[in-house]
């Protein structure tokens, strides 16, 4: 008589690619919640009144406004493909990290046309630990 083991192999099959599927997930979720975690850090201390900003550092916190919009929002592209995109909501959170054609009228011919950049300095930060969250996640014997 001859006997398969088929059937054991699908189901390991089928139980890999969901520990793949879920770990990927996973490591998105950590890594969102990461980068806007280390965004939020660059944005420093208060700013007290009447003091100007140092153009090409993050900024100082003024009002909360622009470190409570940075957020994520999650994607799902397919098998095991998730995406994040996290940034400001807020409607001058792009002027204030790049300056330049982004900034209002009254920076031109200021310093503050340099940016104060909170997002790029984030971002560099977490290259450094993106691929940890990755091998923690995907990694065999991993969570």
């Amino acid at each position: 008589m001859i006997t398969s083991n088929l059937k054991l192999v699908r189901q390991s099959l089928t139980a890999m690619e969901n520990n793949i599927g879920k770990g990927a997930q996973n490591a998105r979720d950590e890594m969102m919640v990461t980068l806007i975690q280390l965004s939020k850090e660059e944005i420093k201390g208060r700013r007290p009144e009447g003091q100007k900003a140092t153009a090409g550092q993050p900024p100082m916190n003024r009002t909360g406004n622009l470190r409570r919009s940075i957020r994520g929002e999650k994607r799902t592209v397919g098998f095991a493909k998730y995406t994040a995109i996290v940034g400001p909501t807020i409607i001058y959170g792009r002027a204030v990290e790049l300056g330049g054609e982004f900034s209002p009228k009254s920076w031109k011919g200021t310093t503050a046309v340099k940016g104060f950049p909170y997002m790029a300095p984030a971002f560099k930060k977490f290259k450094v630990i993106a691929p940890r969250i990755v091998t923690k996640h995907l990694s065999v014997g991993g969570k």
